[in-house]
Parts: structure tokens; C-alpha cells; sequence
């Protein structure tokens, strides 16, 4: 995969809807099949201006394309998926930091737009 902030974008948006395709299978996965919709929602608010990358079933945001290598930090906002098809929406100062859940709802839109909130407000 490139560098490029589209490209990461559009491979998420295509994993996500492979990934909820295989989702629909009944026993196959408790994850919920959610993913798509929520990517397509976070795309189009101003996270888009973020990579996009997802981490046990979270959406989650980084300011570089390979976060894991130092390239780039991950945002302290994500977006979990949860099995009753609901989405929580964390914040996490560090990856050895509690997990607060600021909103759960059934709503992508809802769900990016107060992700979207938090990245602004420095949540």
C-alpha cells in the first residue's frame, strides 16, 4: 500500500466491506457487520485528514501512514465496534491507559461526528 492519505483511505474503505461480507456469515465472527458504514462516515468528516487504521475491531486514527514503526502518532480517539451492531466511541491518553467510553450509539454518522469532536477538542 502507498504512503498516500486517499489510497490508506480507499484500502480501508474496501478491507471494511470485505470484512463485514465475512461478518454476515452466521458463527463466523462476533463482529458485528458495522465496519463499512462507519469508515464511510469518519471519511467524510475532517478525520479524513488522518490515516485510518483498525485495531481489535476499533476504528482508530494516526497522523503518519505506518504508525507502529514511528511513522507517524496514533490519535488517542477511536472507535470500537461492539457486538449488538453499536459503536463505542473511546478515548485512551496511551495504549497503557484506561478505555473511556465518551458515546455508544447504533449510529455511524453519530459515532464519527463526536470522534470527530474529540480530535478537535484534543479530546
Amino acid at each position: 500500500m502507498s504512503d498516500s492519505l486517499s489510497e490508506a483511505w480507499d484500502f480501508l474503505t474496501q478491507a471494511a466491506a470485505e470484512q463485514d461480507d465475512g461478518c454476515r456469515i452466521p458463527g463466523r465472527s462476533w463482529v458485528p457487520p458495522i465496519l463499512e458504514d462507519l469508515v464511510l462516515a469518519a471519511r467524510n468528516t475532517s478525520l479524513s485528514r488522518y490515516y485510518p487504521f483498525t485495531s481489535h475491531a476499533r476504528l482508530r486514527f494516526s497522523t503518519g501512514p505506518e504508525s507502529w514503526i514511528g511513522n507517524g502518532d496514533d490519535l488517542a480517539v477511536g472507535i470500537a465496534l461492539v457486538p449488538e451492531g453499536r459503536y463505542l466511541v473511546c478515548t485512551q491518553a496511551s495504549h497503557d491507559a484506561p478505555v473511556f467510553v465518551r458515546l455508544e450509539t447504533a449510529d455511524a454518522d453519530e459515532a464519527a461526528a463526536m470522534a470527530e469532536h474529540l480530535v478537535n477538542a484534543g479530546s
